[in-house]
Order: structure tokens, then sequence, then C-alpha cells
């Protein structure tokens, strides 16, 4: 009996000692281990500013905001070519023939005076490392239409066998572009025997029985023979 009595001493302990165990376990604190997330550090942009495109302004003969003029024997509509580094030194343009006849754009007699005063021959864009030689003349049919531009021959510069253009040249002012045609006199005929009331002395030629007169817009018309003349346009621009 004493033996039992012991071991349920001994027992009791035991059990006492795991209670007391798990108490204490129970209170032991929680550690949690945190995540840290990697911080990126992002570089500061650099400000980049937008400056609005200029647009080509038409001053004469006519003022036009989206520089387009129309008369009785053309419909034309210039434009400003921008590039990276600015405003290339060519003046791109679209020309509709709305005459009956054909006409002939005679590029020899076509000019530009630059914003500095400098009036220089031009030269008309055949492609982009390509530009036609000065003396061309090309022909537009009735109702066609020619894409092109007029590139100031100064303002090419050639490196080896490439060419390429100047740039904001045109932005420095006002600049002027003579364009010359060749039309069919009957074209503008009912415009002009109205203002041409003057006839030709006995013995001059059919051609220059009346005189010639300056239209609203043209330079200067020149008569030609078999009935066509040859008539100057000035065109006075702006870049803003």
């Amino acid at each position: 009996m004493q033996d039992l009595g012991k071991i349920a001493v001994i027992a009791g302990i035991m059990g006492a000692l795991l209670l007391f165990g798990l108490f204490m376990a129970s209170n032991e604190p929680v550690v949690v281990e945190q995540v840290v997330a990697p911080v990126v550090i992002a570089e500061p942009v650099a400000g980049v500013t937008i400056l609005p495109q200029q647009s080509l302004e038409m001053l004469d003969p006519v003022y036009s905001e989206k520089a387009v003029f129309h008369d009785d024997t053309i419909r034309i509509a210039f434009d400003a070519a921008f590039n990276e580094d600015g405003v290339e030194s060519k003046i791109p343009f679209w020309i509709h023939n709305v005459s009956d006849d054909v006409i002939n754009i005679l590029w020899d007699r076509c000019s530009i005076q630059l914003p500095c005063g400098n009036t220089v021959n031009t030269m008309n864009e055949a492609g982009p490392e390509f530009f036609a030689p000065i003396g061309r003349t090309i022909s537009i049919a009735p109702a066609g239409d020619l894409f092109d531009a007029f590139v100031p021959v100064t303002e090419i510069v050639w490196t080896d066998d490439t060419s390429s253009l100047t740039t904001n040249v045109l932005t420095e002012g006002i600049f002027t572009l003579v364009l010359a045609i060749e039309r069919s006199i009957g074209a503008s005929c009912g415009m002009m025997q109205q203002e041409m009331p003057k006839r030709a002395e006995a013995g001059c030629e059919p051609a220059c029985e009346m005189a010639v007169v300056r239209p609203a817009g043209h330079e200067m018309n020149m008569a030609m023979s078999e009935g066509r003349e040859v008539v100057y346009y000035t065109f006075r621009f702006v870049l803003r």
C-alpha cells in the first residue's frame, strides 16, 4: 500500500509539472517575421516642353490662314515642312488646274525671296535625295494635280552624294514666292476682254491686238505666240 501511495504522489507531481510547463508555454510571446518589400526609387523624369507647331499663312495676293489661293486658272495650297530640327527650307504645295487647257509651270522663272531679302532660284523636289535641275517645265492637264515643293537653291547642303536642307531659315520673317505659269489666253478671256478695251495699231500681230492688263494677284502677264501667255503669281508668306 505504501508503494502505491508513493507512485500516486510521484504521478501527481509529474502531472503538476506537465500542467505548469503547458501554462508557461502558452504565455511565451509569438514572434512574427516581417517581410520587407523592396523599395524602388523612381528616377525623376526630365520635363518635356511641347511647343505649338507653327503654321504657314498667306499674306498676299489675298490673306489665307491656310495658305490657299484660287482663280480661273489654278487652285493652289501651300504648307510648311517640319522635321526634328525645325522648319525645313522648302515650300510643299498642291496645285490643281481648273482651266480648260494645259498649263505649264516654268521652274526656271520661279524664285523665292528669303526673309533676309536675298532672291534665289528654286528647284522642284523630285524625291528625298534628288532634286531636279533648274530649267525644267512640267505640264498639267485640265483637272490635273501636281504635288511638289519649291526649294531655294541656296538652302541645299550637299554632302558626298547626298543632300539635305537647312532649317529654320523661313521662320526668320516674311518671304515671297514668284510662281511662273504658262497658260492659254482663252482660259481667262472672259475676264480680260472686259478689262482690255484697247486695240493695237494696224499691222500689229493678232497676239498683240489687246493690251496686257495685270489681273488681281498677278505680278505680270506676258503675251506669247499661239494664244498663250506667261502669268506671274506673287505670294507672300509668314510662319507663326
